[in-house]
């Protein structure tokens, strides 16, 4: 036959009850709120973070922008160098240019008693060979090449402070259920040694 709980047994295990329920709720609480206040910490951290951002970002959008210049000016610039290195080159391997001059000479026509009457003029076509015309010096300067922005140093959102006030509630939370047990067992054996020594 079961035996059946009196009515004060039953006020004392929904007292129990209804106590662990508030603790559990009371930490559930603070648990929320230590959340809440992460989430509130990691939003301020990212606005500062963006804010940080938002110069350096800026800075790399005109560096991409001026390195596209750059980059067809140094080519063009590449460009004519080549050229004129090619043309110094084709002077090294051939120095000289060979040219036709033309040579007049006044040749007399006759003579009368070694006395010249009348000349005429004679040509004479000569091979001559003459240095090539060097170009002008190649003093263009290179294209400099645009300076790239440094990215700001941001440290990463550090979750410690949290992590350890969490662990701080969790803590507390082990501790107070561990007092409301040993204070269950000492009541329960305060009673048993009454009934036993009632007995």
């Amino acid at each position: 036959m079961a035996t059946a709980i009196s009515p004060s047994a039953r006020r004392l295990v929904a007292r129990r009850t209804s106590s662990i329920d508030r603790l559990a709720k009371q930490f559930g609480q603070q648990f929320e709120a230590l959340t809440g206040e992460q989430a509130k910490a990691f939003s301020a951290y990212q606005a500062q973070t963006a804010a940080t951002m938002a110069p350096y970002e800026s800075a790399l959008k005109t560096y991409q922008s001026n390195m596209a210049t750059y980059d067809a000016q140094a080519a063009s610039y590449a460009s004519r160098l080549k050229a004129y290195q090619d043309q110094l080159a084709e002077i090294a391997a051939n120095p000289t240019v060979k040219k036709i001059e033309v040579i007049e000479e006044k040749v007399p026509r006759f003579s009368v008693l070694g006395k010249n009457m009348g000349s005429y003029i004679k040509r004479t076509e000569v091979e001559v060979e003459e240095p090539r015309p060097l170009p002008a010096a190649f003093t263009e300067a290179a294209p400099m090449a645009p300076e790239a922005p440094t990215r700001p140093q941001i440290a990463a959102f550090s979750t410690e402070p949290f992590q350890a006030r969490r662990k701080g509630l969790e803590e507390g939370l082990q501790r107070e259920l561990g007092e409301r047990r040993s204070a269950r067992l000492a009541a329960v054996s305060r009673r048993s040694r009454s009934m036993l020594s009632g007995a």
